[in-house]
């Protein structure tokens, strides 16, 4: 396993790499406030068992990458109705500049093209990007994400809430991990969610350092982006969009619409999944990026109209 910080799109990232160096490299890139180690492992390491050279990082403004300031005007609640009525989202920065990042990333790596798999916002990003940067792009795996489009129905208010209105006081890590379990419990579904390896992912998250402004940014970065369905329409690598059926954040009909617009993309719902990794349905996550990658070997790569 191999880690260290690259210089991209004029920002520092955190990345770590496992898995042999000259094996087909997957990128995996992290959701809203989440840092890299939100992967569950047991998904990363039997993608490199199989070969793969497998590619985590932290976000800007997550974990030991970047941390951007600058000034925001709206709230989340004013950035949240300005988007519902089509008004513009003062924000840092937006999920283009978020793909800007992830190409760098691999220009840093020396890897001209890659398999994406994205989970939530990463869905968002590594979506756009197929849509963008065709030619950096093997295959697309979209997790729990969507096109984006605020005519989506809307997430369950208390999984909203978690996200962009808590107040709770987080002075101490065991605060934290308490903190983090209570969220993650709003955003579950009907399957077990695993609370070790939960416990064990927040304290990793407030061990490499905690960022509570990153989360504003990242949101409001979300909601200034727009919908993304001109850009899916122009994605020509294999694709699949993964979701689950008790997402209560991202609204299963997200994911459906994400696969409505990509040309060839294949839908999997996985009933009970909630907007998590259960430990029950780790295999069958690794399944389908798997099977996403072997669709991109066994074709050979259209031209983007």
């Amino acid at each position: 396993m191999q880690s260290g910080t690259v210089t991209s799109n004029g920002i520092e990232l955190f990345y770590e790499s496992r898995g042999p160096e000259n094996g087909e490299p997957i990128v995996f890139v992290m959701g809203l406030s989440a840092q890299m180690v939100f992967w569950p492992e047991p998904l990363l390491d039997d993608l490199a068992q199989r070969g793969y050279r497998v590619i985590r990082f932290d976000n800007r403004d997550v974990g030991k990458s970047t941390r951007i300031r600058k000034p925001i005007k709206q709230g989340p609640l004013s950035a949240i109705l300005r988007s519902m009525v089509g008004l513009s989202v003062d924000s840092p920065y937006t999920l283009h500049d978020m793909v800007a990042d992830t190409v760098g990333l691999l220009d840093a790596l020396g890897i001209q093209r890659a398999h994406l798999v994205g989970a939530s916002m990463g869905g968002m990003i590594s979506q756009l990007m197929a849509g963008t940067h065709p030619d950096r792009v093997l295959s697309l795996t979209s997790i729990m994400s969507s096109n984006n489009s605020p005519l989506l129905p809307p997430p369950k208010p208390a999984a909203l809430k978690t996200l962009v209105a808590p107040r709770v006081k987080v002075e101490t890590e065991d605060q934290f991990v308490a903190f983090g379990l209570e969220m993650m419990s709003k955003l579950a579904g009907t399957l077990p969610q695993g609370r070790d390896e939960l416990d064990a992912m927040y304290r990793q998250s407030w061990a490499r350092g905690i960022n509570p402004r990153g989360i504003l940014n990242q949101f409001t970065a979300i909601l200034a982006t727009g919908s993304l369905t001109r850009y899916l329409k122009q994605i020509r690598c294999p694709a699949t969009v993964v979701h689950g059926g008790a997402d209560p954040l991202i609204r299963p009909a997200g994911g459906k619409a994400s696969a409505r617009y990509i040309r060839g993309a294949k839908l999997a719902i996985i009933p009970g999944m909630g907007h998590d990794f259960p430990p029950s349905v780790i295999d069958r996550i690794g399944e389908l990026i798997a099977e996403t990658v072997a669709r991109a070997n066994s074709v050979a790569q259209p031209a983007v109209a």
